[in-house]
């Protein structure tokens, strides 16, 4: 498994790197991949050996990574030629049993209901035929545990909501063409009924890849330097959690804090910059890092989320009625709604089948364990997206709160957030940092003076701006691998 991922990161790589043009350095690729060093300066070893790299080193020390020849791999033969097909069948395998696993979902779903459905259409009509040959009188017509107008009035219902209103309906939206309502779901059956058991999965995916993008873009926007305040309002962590990640980015992009002549500590990420280079001066204020979008319980519209559960709900009503009459045997025998129940019966006896076995297995217990399985996973997934969504609104809501402070540190209230209710732990975690002076304005509300925060923002800026100034240029090329 390890070595599958590998391939396909170095895959991924340099499909990145075939982007790029001219020669890259290890920074450069961190913001593009935002990948640790470590596994850039790997993956560029790794390509420049397959690919015929050049290698030149500037007079600062920067190695850069360019690849005059193309793209064409060393690596030729049949070994190379199995592996990429090995890799290529994987996925088409993972794709086909993922499709069908969905397309099952859908079949078991559908396909209970049209056969219960069936069994009791052909009911009735056994019911009408056998009282059109015996010519009795509609007053005294039983069968055992005959048709009563119970039974007639709940399959009138199931035939005109179901074959009329939910396949039948005059108001159902065309199929797409000119005149196609934009706001419609012509998605296949299958992909409904799995969205709505399942989900649209990870709305955030790659998220740590699409943070240290930001986060990395930002850095090479200011010079390399940020502040612990700011990588809150780039990450949307608390203050402890913050500063344990960007220790961690110290790490994985050659960083480490460094205190300013006024004693203000910052993260500088030399690494991160190559002198000389245009997207490493280009300067540009605001934070780059996107907030979180929420999960969705589904992209299907409400009303086909509700015909899915009513769908589940006339499964789990018959599964559940086969499989009380194969445990109530007495029961069946005396109840005047059991005629379903022996119709089958009797016609798996006319077809030589285990009528028992049937019965109980596959129109009971199997419907019944789908059918509480199909209410039960969205139901809990519904309970771990609640969750999620409130965990993800604090961190967004973090981030623009947190933001305003620091932009604007010296006077705070609880109007500065959206949400006055986490106004007070906001401030809480601002002041376990940076402890402010409180006054009280005329409307007697509390404001909240955090002089600690805008000194330290204002010695960032000079910090960053006396780095600026002194900014190295790369120089003349010191070494080249092709000379």
């Amino acid at each position: 498994m390890a070595g599958t991922q590998d391939r396909i990161r170095y895959r991924i790589f340099i499909a990145a790197l075939k982007k790029q043009r001219g020669g890259v350095t290890v920074g450069d690729m961190a913001a593009i991949t935002a990948l640790p060093f470590h596994c850039i300066r790997n993956l560029l070893s790794r390509a420049a050996a397959e690919y015929n790299g050049r290698l030149e080193v500037g007079n600062s020390g920067e190695i850069f990574y360019s690849f005059p020849r193309g793209f064409v791999s060393r690596y030729r033969g049949l070994g190379p030629a199995c592996s990429r097909f090995f890799e290529k069948t994987l996925t088409v395998l993972k794709s086909f049993f993922a499709a069908a696993f969905k397309v099952w979902i859908a079949v078991m779903l559908a396909g209970y209901f049209i056969l219960f459905v069936f069994i009791t259409l052909a009911f009735l009509c056994a019911i009408i035929a056998a009282n059109v040959f015996s010519n009795t009188s509609r007053k005294n017509q039983r069968y055992s545990g005959g048709l009563t107008g119970a039974h007639f009035r709940l399959l009138n219902g199931i035939f005109r909501f179901w074959f009329y209103k939910t396949l039948l309906d005059p108001g159902a939206p065309p199929v797409r063409g000119p005149g196609h309502p934009k706001n419609s779901d012509t998605r296949p059956l299958y992909k409904k009924v799995f969205s709505f058991v399942f989900g649209e999965g990870e709305p955030n995916k790659d998220w740590e890849k699409t943070e240290a993008l930001g986060i990395i873009d930002y850095l090479r926007r200011k010079n390399g330097l940020i502040a612990l305040p700011e990588f809150v309002i780039l990450s949307g962590l608390e203050i402890q959690q913050a500063e344990q990640k960007i220790l961690s980015y110290c790490v994985n992009y050659g960083g480490m804090p460094e205190a300013t002549g006024e004693g203000t500590v910052v993260y500088r990420f030399d690494s991160l910059l190559v002198p000389g280079n245009k997207r490493a001066s280009s300067s540009g204020d605001g934070f780059s890092a996107p907030s979180k979008k929420p999960w969705k319980f589904s992209l299907n519209t409400h009303k086909t989320n509700r015909n899915f559960g009513l769908i589940n709900l006339v499964n789990l009503g018959f599964g559940s009625y086969f499989l009380y009459y194969i445990l109530n045997p007495v029961a069946a025998g005396t109840s005047s709604f059991s005629g379903p129940f022996y119709f089958v019966y009797r016609s798996l006896l006319f077809l030589n089948a285990n009528p028992l076995l049937v019965i109980g297995v596959g129109l009971g217990i199997i419907p019944v364990l789908f059918s509480l399985l199909f209410w039960a996973v969205p139901a809990l997934r519904a309970i771990g997206i609640k969750k999620k969504n409130a965990a993800i609104d604090l961190e967004n809501q973090r981030k623009k709160g947190f933001s305003t402070v620091w932009n604007s540190p010296l006077e705070v209230t609880g109007d500065t957030f959206k949400d006055p209710q986490k106004a007070d732990r906001f401030i809480k975690e601002i002041g376990a940092y940076s402890i402010p002076d409180v006054t009280i304005d005329p409307r007697g509300r509390p404001v909240y003076i955090f002089k600690g925060l805008e000194e330290e923002r204002q010695a960032l800026e000079r910090y960053r701006k006396e780095v600026e100034r002194n900014r190295e240029n790369p120089g003349a090329i010191v070494f080249d691998s092709d000379l």
